[in-house]
């Protein structure tokens, strides 16, 4: 266990959806819970996958909007009961789409995160923002620039190149004009299917060239075990063999490098 709050905030997300953005925001929360780590799960998407997976029944729920455009706290929104080891939430629903109409149109759209985040850095030690997958929505651009990390998701397929490219295009233009200390964590690829060798080589080069050193080691496999679990709002460690689960391994591999290069990044 920690002995101090370390307060780091990670943006996860792909300007393309179905890369397993969802399922690696929850899952990373839930290994870094098994290394005894304090973690925060803000599902900033009004799709609420995260909050879905995550076991909570949508609308049931305040929290994402409420906590953007009311003056709730954070301690007040946050759900703890049936998450996974280490992990609270702060769930979203569909009516987050409706943000922009509740924000003050004198209110920088891009600092709505600053105070519920400063609360969040003082109780926890990750905390991970699950985006949409839209570059111009509200959400994401105020993750972008309220975050000292973003961590890339993709798919080993022809769509991710062009996801990833939009992707390092968009985190340049936040460090040059709104957050200079955002860094990219790494590019994670799930889903991945042992066969299609040639295309992942692709894929690998790309991130190399663009990003060097920014691939994560570790990859995560196709699993059919994941949906499953997902309909039931768990994740791989809310079952009782996930200690015999290669995914599961896996994801807790991934997040032995996440814990890495936060607690080692470059000044």
């Amino acid at each position: 266990m920690t002995k101090f709050t370390l307060g780091i905030v990670i943006a996860v997300g792909n300007q393309k959806g179905g890369v397993g953005k969802t399922t690696n925001t929850v899952h990373i929360a839930a290994a870094l819970g098994l290394r005894g780590y304090r973690c925060l799960v803000i599902d900033l998407d009004p799709a609420a996958g995260a909050t879905r997976h995550l076991g909570v029944p949508e609308n049931s729920y305040a929290g994402s909007l409420e906590l953007l455009t009311t003056d709730e706290t954070l301690v007040g929104l946050v759900i703890e009961d049936g998450m996974p080891k280490g992990v609270h939430l702060i769930p979203s629903r569909p009516q987050l789409s409706e943000l922009d109409t509740l924000l003050s149109k004198f209110e920088d759209k891009t600092r709505i995160l600053d105070r519920p985040l400063s609360a969040a850095r003082s109780r926890y030690d990750f905390i991970l923002l699950d985006t949409p997958p839209a570059a111009a929505a509200t959400t994401t651009v105020a993750a972008y620039a309220s975050s000292e990390w973003f961590l890339l998701s993709a798919f080993p397929h022809p769509l991710s190149l062009g996801g990833l490219s939009e992707a390092f295009n968009d985190i340049a233009d936040v460090r040059k004009h709104r957050n200079p200390e955002l860094e990219v964590l790494g590019v994670v690829f799930t889903n991945v299917d042992g066969r299609a060798k040639r295309l992942r080589q692709e894929l690998d080069q790309l991130v190399n060239e663009v990003l060097p050193g920014r691939r994560f080691q570790t990859s995560i496999s196709q699993a059919v075990i994941i949906p499953m679990l997902s309909g039931k709002g768990k994740t791989l460690f809310q079952w009782n063999k996930y200690e015999r689960n290669p995914v599961a391994q896996q994801y807790r591999r991934l997040a032995a490098e996440v814990e890495y290069r936060v607690l080692n990044r470059e000044s």
